[in-house]
């Protein structure tokens, strides 16, 4: 897979100027995750800059007439990057704050409304992405009309208290292929056994940090077919020195699964 440029397969959108209007408004009350140009000139400051990586994660470079889910979507960078693909896309992430799994010593007191910035870049991009407010232990088939040709999950599964759970309602809503991608322990990953650090006490509400080997036996043991890791790079993460080791695995969806 080539480290180049990402790939564009559409057409440029019309700029909507009302809604790039809107975003402008708006941007400085977005507390941004991803960093994505929204605009001509119109770049959001988010925590993690994902463009130099996409072509590490192996997306079909063209997805057109497939039907994808993205779990975890937070301000849409993947969902948006699989539209411009040429896929139909279902972006899935939960609506409150108090929604999401923190361990209890890190839990907020307050809550509050997430997806403003997932709605503000969707209208600035003018995308035709259906965001839905569920979170991933609660998603079937049925409730987000049937089953998807490709199912992504990227830096997700770390911060949930029951991966194995999310795994397990990934597999029954992959009719095709998983893409997932997340943050291994290379400490772990020289062990010859499958392993995971626990880490719920630590900052970032992140729970788990498995093993090269033990990502690839989660993702079997939920069911899916033909796990491989498809490459590892680090993430750039503020002034963490040599990034954010990741790991990207793609696997078959369970035999018999059909979308529908």
């Amino acid at each position: 897979m080539s480290n180049g440029a990402q790939l564009e397969t559409t057409a440029p959108r019309p700029v909507d100027r009302d809604a790039v209007s809107r975003l402008r408004e708006g941007f400085d009350d977005v507390a941004w995750y991803h960093t994505q140009e929204l605009a001509p000139g119109l770049v959001t400051p988010g925590m993690f800059d994902l463009r130099p990586y996409v072509e590490r994660y192996g997306l079909p470079r063209d997805m057109s007439g497939m039907r994808a889910l993205d779990v975890g979507t937070f301000e849409g960078f993947w969902a948006f990057e699989m539209e411009r693909r040429g896929a139909t896309v279902v972006a899935l992430d939960v609506d409150r704050i108090q929604q999401l799994d923190w361990p209890p010593r890190l839990r907020p007191a307050d809550d509050g409304r997430r997806g403003e910035g997932f709605e503000l870049a969707r209208a600035a991009l003018g995308s035709s992405v259906e965001r839905v407010g569920r979170s991933i232990y609660e998603a079937t088939p049925e409730s987000l009309g049937g089953r998807f040709d490709l199912v992504f999950c990227g830096s997700v599964l770390i911060h949930l208290r029951d991966p194995m759970l999310a795994l397990e309602r990934m597999a029954g809503l992959c009719a095709g292929r998983l893409i997932l991608a997340d943050e291994y322990s290379r400490r772990l990953s020289v062990l010859p056994i499958k392993a995971a650090e626990f880490r719920g006490e630590t900052p970032w509400s992140t729970w788990w940090r498995p093993s090269l080997a033990g990502w690839r036996s989660m993702v079997r043991c939920a069911g899916f077919e033909q796990v491989g890791a498809h490459g590892r790079f680090n993430m750039r993460f503020r002034d963490r020195r040599g990034g954010v080791p990741h790991v990207v695995i793609h696997a078959a969806g369970p035999s018999g699964a059909v979308s529908g």
